[in-house]
């Protein structure tokens, strides 16, 4: 079996890439039903900053995505009958659709990671401390001129000299400097998210703590099938595999996937158990009590998740739980 070559990686990339972009195409309609559908008749309150993200990461990742369409045309029709084929075409860093590209998904990740950091801020009860160093790995200054690593790998690709090995260029360090980035702001965003809500239901009594499983387990599903890719693309680069091409192909929808996943499951209360309202009628003490999920979706109280299509996800695991997570 002939190894996997640049062009081969590319055509690869191109059909994962297509592949999960129809599906995050079906995931952002549901996620727009999330955002607009009425309840009982009457339309709930929109979290517009939410709201704002998803429109935001669709154009990003469309326009993206036609970047590629666009560099496959030039590399193996265009360009097929030039000295080095398409080869020499996907090699040249400084092109200006490779560098407009590159600049498109720097974006993404920059949304996708500042979003999580904009939960993660919200499920500690607002508390800024705990974003400080997931903030300062999103945007990882440089002493140097004050750019962060994602503006320099678009500027280094745009400066790069024909025939420089993308591995092993400025550009490349660059590149593992943002990988590296952004997959430990994901772990651990997720891991500070996971954490709270488990160390909250460790209060509850056992009908409300079951009711916080399903928001860990949205939050860990959505953040993995983002951080898998990143750990694929960042690896693969290391080894100077072609594959990473593939990978990094994956990645791009795979950041909106992780969004839309997050907000249609809790906006439709899908999960291992249902997230929505539910009432659980028990006896204790001789009283019948309702016991209801961790997640409600209402219009903001105090108490906020985050996760919810609404300016705030009101969290009621009791009826003696009147604090802040």
């Amino acid at each position: 079996m002939p190894s996997l070559t640049l062009p081969m990686a590319e055509l690869a990339g191109i059909v994962v890439h297509s592949t999960l972009f129809g599906t995050y195409c079906i995931l952002f309609v549901g996620s727009l039903y999330v955002f607009f559908a009425k309840e009982k008749g009457v339309r709930r309150p929109i979290n517009k900053f939410l709201l704002f993200v998803d429109i935001t990461l669709f154009l990003l990742i469309f326009i993206h995505w036609i970047l590629q369409i666009d560099r496959l045309f030039e590399a193996f029709i265009y360009k097929a009958g030039e000295p080095g084929g398409p080869a020499a075409y996907y090699k040249a860093a400084r092109e200006v659709k490779f560098v407009v590209k590159t600049a498109f998904y720097v974006a993404q990740m920059f949304v996708g990671d500042t979003t999580m950091i904009y939960r993660l801020y919200i499920v500690w009860g607002s508390d800024w401390r705990i974003i400080v160093l997931p903030t300062i790995t999103t945007t990882a200054l440089t002493s140097r001129d004050g750019l962060v690593a994602g503006i320099h790998v678009v500027v280094s690709f745009a400066r790069q000299a024909p025939g420089v090995d993308i591995f092993t260029s400025a550009s490349g360090h660059w590149v593992v400097t943002v990988f590296a980035t952004t997959l430990f702001t994901n772990i651990l965003v997720t891991s500070l998210i996971s954490w709270r809500v488990w160390s909250f239901s460790r209060r509850l009594d056992d009908i409300s703590r079951s009711s916080t499983r399903p928001v860990i387990q949205i939050v860990v599903e959505s953040a993995l099938i983002y951080t898998v890719c990143l750990l694929i693309t960042h690896v693969s680069y290391l080894a100077k595999a072609p594959f990473q091409f593939i990978a990094l192909d994956a990645t791009s929808p795979a950041i909106g996937i992780a969004f839309a996943l997050l907000v249609v499951r809790v906006g439709l209360g899908r999960g291992a158990e249902n997230t929505t309202t539910a009432h659980t009628t028990g006896q204790r003490d001789g009283h019948t009590r309702r016991g209801r999920s961790i997640i409600r979706f209402a219009p903001a109280s105090e108490t906020s998740m985050g996760l919810s299509t609404l300016p705030a996800l009101d969290l009621e695991a009791s009826k003696d739980f009147n604090e802040r997570l």
